[in-house]
């Protein structure tokens, strides 16, 4: 049985490091982390500058991090993305290997989605964009899907 007494960031924190564990064991293969992954999936969309790669993640980055960077320079050392005057895409190579890693992330969240609706999903969403907005989130903020 769930326990609903936790409090909501108990089980915030909770599901986030679960999330992270699962995206270790499932990517650990390409050799990719839950960062990678989110800018992979951010660059599928479309080059970016790296100011735009930091906003748009900037909710998953612990402060005062080096994360970021470090995630970008591991993907373009194996030549999955490029940076050129500050302006980061994904390469051909990129391209393909975001496919393979993508099935694997597609598995990972039907898992995380077993038995739930997508009506508890987005009711779910809801509450939490209307608390994150209760404690002060810009409305411009979280606007771009970047996956797990």
């Amino acid at each position: 049985m769930i326990n609903t007494e936790r409090p909501i960031g108990y089980w915030l924190k909770k599901l986030d490091r679960l999330i992270d564990g699962q995206f270790e064991r499932q990517l650990g293969d390409a050799g990719l982390s839950r960062r990678q992954w989110q800018l992979l999936n951010l660059l599928e969309d479309g080059p970016r500058s790296a100011p735009e790669l930091q906003t748009e993640l900037e909710p998953f980055l612990p402060d005062e991090s080096d994360e970021l960077s470090e995630a970008l320079s591991g993907l373009i050392t194996r030549g999955w993305a490029a940076s050129q005057d500050n302006v980061v895409s994904l390469t051909e190579t990129g391209q393909a290997q975001f496919g393979l890693v993508r099935t694997k992330v597609t598995q990972l969240r039907q898992s995380s989605m077993a038995g739930i609706s997508p009506e508890e999903y987005q009711v779910t969403i809801g509450v939490l964009s209307r608390m994150a907005a209760n404690l002060g989130l810009d409305s411009d903020s979280g606007s771009g899907p970047i996956g797990h």
